[in-house]
């Protein structure tokens, strides 16, 4: 037998009160007087030494009960042997979480954290259930052994860490892995055919850096009966240093730009100063230059003038304590060609017509070369092919049905509606017999209302810094009668009530209609804010199929559809850095393992792309542990060892395995004290002195 409390047995000294005060009862209590007596001396009774206690009968009650008391507080309970409970009661389920994202490449924390696997293991017993997930941008189950068989098991899990030689390069996806643990406990815990366990523990080992993701476990309802702990390695890191490329600005807001990279330093680096080099391609020079970051702060760096006229490929930080993300790897923009035809009869310097500011608006950049071209809409000629239409004027029957097919297969136009002459055109378009074109000559100027903000031709407007329009003045307008019900979506209208601008999709392409173009004499838009971002809005999904950054990170999904301007057909193989000799055949999607610079070839053409570490990663501090408890995990301790784990696990099975008897202790207490009333109260009727009167 064992007690929870064995200092309450202290409490048993008191079984001597009603012992003495027993032995104090044989005097007498009643005294009666007598008048013959009154004249004879006092004297003291004699000594007796062999006293002897009195009423043994309720002395053995009073002493049971406080002894029994006593027990109560001192909670005594006796371990016992079941085997058959061992198998179904207090089995445990332990799921480990080994990081092994990018930042585990630091000093020994990989090593460290095979170590304390192999630490948690061996809290567990026959018959336990163990799992163990790797993760890092997706968690994968490397191990699940169902019931634990001792140092078969054990040899197991040693043999597969050995196998894992070291971590990989993508990001910690920490909420998605929690997350997958917790619906792995839940689908088993719900099979019927499965024995229940009765805890199960949840060990996090990794270095719980700032730049894991928990976004997937906000929100997320936790099955009852789980337990999350953390293993946090790396507390002592001396700091850590990255670099990342700042997304360049709107294609509209600048025709060329200069690449910038921000360098942030953790906030506990030992070191504030860097150097920032540049390796030049196909060559063993290199470009550098000082940086000063202090502790905490980043700092955003141009590439400096001469860097510019050379061809980089590389760039690096020394003076970092850690160099797993020390560099960044850069593949130089291809230029990608997109056509614009215009159908109209302005000539290109008539700065009076559409296609002067058309021309205007699109201007070659590095990465894009706009080819715009004109033809008449009485041409006879065939339509050329185009990644976008821009109609301003009547088009003769055999342009129209070539445009309406074009559309119908995929191009985008956008229409003009300059006026009533184009309404066999636009019927033919929309499917709108009926239609009827009316102008309208405003009085004073017409303004936009009703504008779809959410759609995506109008989303760069959304801001409400972009989304005041009343400074742009329409002086003509159309106005476009019996339009279809269905089809036709909307997108603006004028302030007295016709579509000012409307989209119609035709099977697979898309027809926007325009009721006042950008001429001075129809409106501001031309010479406004708002006229290059809603052309390039147009011709947004035109951009997005047909090119893409060169810059990627490990893990994203690679389109490679989108190479060779969007002409990509055939056999596609892909070279990783460093195995020029190893070419890998892929689809239409490829996931990049590791950083570094990438070569996709085809059947006549080849092209570079990039692939860095997740700036995330260099965010190395510690996430503080209370952050966890803010998002509702359930967590065994703000932080826990293995051995600590072990501890507590090894407590709980004890706690399961244990027969307490404080209960029947106090019942049985409690009869005792009736009992000692009852005889008490009985006895002391009897001793009554009884008198007549």
């Amino acid at each position: 037998m064992s007690f929870l409390t064995p200092l309450y047995l202290i409490g048993a000294i008191g079984l001597a009160i009603p012992i003495i005060l027993h032995l104090l009862h044989d005097r007498p209590k009643n005294k009666q007087v007598f008048g013959s007596l009154m004249f004879l001396d006092k004297t003291k009774p004699p000594v007796d030494r062999k006293r002897r206690p009195t009423h043994l009968l309720l002395l053995l009650l009073r002493c049971l009960a406080l002894l029994l008391l006593v027990f109560v507080f001192a909670r005594p309970f006796v371990t016992v042997d079941d085997p058959e409970a061992t198998g179904k009661r207090d089995r445990q389920w332990l799921t480990v979480l080994l990081d092994r994202s990018a930042s585990m490449q630091r000093g020994d924390l990989w090593i460290q954290a095979k170590g304390n696997v192999l630490t948690a293991i061996e809290q567990l017993s026959p018959g336990d259930h163990f799992a163990l997930y790797a993760f890092d941008n997706k968690a994968d189950l490397l191990i699940d052994v169902t019931s634990w068989q001792g140092s078969a098991s054990e040899g197991e899990v040693k043999q597969l860490l050995e196998r894992l030689d070291k971590p990989s390069f993508g990001g910690s996806n920490l909420g998605q892995a929690l997350v997958f643990a917790g619906e792995a406990i839940q689908e088993y815990e719900a099979n019927p055919d499965e024995q229940p366990l009765v805890m199960h523990d949840i060990l996090v080992i990794s270095d719980i850096q700032k730049g894991s993701r928990l976004g997937d476990v906000q929100g997320y309802e936790w099955p009852t009966g789980i337990k999350v702990s953390f293993d946090q390695i790396g507390e002592d890191d001396q700091g850590n240093c990255g670099v990342e490329q700042v997304a360049a600005r709107s294609l509209w807001a600048v025709t060329e730009s200069v690449p910038s990279f921000r360098v942030s330093n953790s906030s506990n680096s030992s070191t504030d100063e860097f150097d920032f080099v540049a390796q030049i391609s196909d060559s063993n020079k290199t470009l550098s230059q000082k940086v000063h970051v202090p502790p905490g702060r980043s700092r955003v760096i141009e590439f400096p003038n001469e860097w510019l006229e050379q061809s980089i490929n590389q760039l690096s930080l020394r003076g970092d304590v850690s160099d797993f993300d020390n560099i960044f790897y850069i593949a130089q923009e291809k230029q990608q060609s997109v056509r614009l035809v215009y159908i109209g009869e302005d000539k290109p310097d008539d700065a009076e017509g559409s296609l002067f500011y058309l021309k205007s608006a699109f201007q070659k950049t590095s990465a894009l070369n706009f080819d715009v071209q004109f033809i008449s809409g009485q041409s006879t000629a065939s339509l050329p092919e185009a990644d976008l239409y821009v109609v301003g004027d009547t088009l003769n029957e055999k342009l129209s049905a070539s445009l309406d097919k074009a559309v119908r297969l995929g191009s985008t136009a956008l229409v003009i509606v300059h006026s009533e002459k184009q309404t066999s055109n636009i019927k033919q378009w929309l499917d709108a017999p009926n239609l009827v074109i009316d102008d309208v000559k405003s009085k004073d100027y017409g303004l936009l209302q009703s504008l779809k903000l959410d759609h995506p031709i109008l989303s760069v407007f959304r801001d409400s810094r972009y989304s005041d329009f009343t400074n742009l003045h329409f002086w003509n307008y159309r106005e476009l009668q019996n339009l279809p019900k269905e089809g036709v979506q909307v997108l603006a209208q004028f302030d007295t009530g016709p579509p000012a601008w409307l989209l119609a999709s035709r099977e697979k392409g898309r027809l926007i209609v325009m009721t006042s173009g950008w001429r001075p004499t129809d409106s501001q838009l031309a010479l406004s804010t708002k006229f290059i971002p809603l052309l390039y809005s147009v011709l947004q999904p035109v951009l997005e199929s047909k090119t893409q950054s060169r810059q990627f990170f490990v893990g994203d999904q690679i389109k490679i559809s989108k190479f060779n301007n969007g002409n990509v057909a055939g056999s596609i193989s892909i070279i990783p850095p460093g195995k020029e000799d190893a070419s890998i055949k892929v689809g239409d999607v490829f996931l990049p393992d590791k950083p570094g610079l990438y070569k996709v070839m085809g059947t006549d053409w080849s092209d570079i792309f990039a692939v860095n570490i997740l700036p995330s990663e260099s965010r190395t501090e510690p996430i503080p542990m209370d952050q966890f408890q803010k998002l509702g995990l359930p967590m065994n301790d703000l932080a826990a060892t293995p051995e600590q784990l072990a501890s507590s696990v090894a407590k709980e099975k004890t706690e399961a395995q244990r027969h307490e008897y404080w209960q029947w202790a106090l019942a049985a207490m409690l009869l005792f004290v009736i009992i000692e009333t009852f005889l008490a109260a009985k006895g002391s009727r009897a001793g009554e002195l009884i008198t007549a009167s």
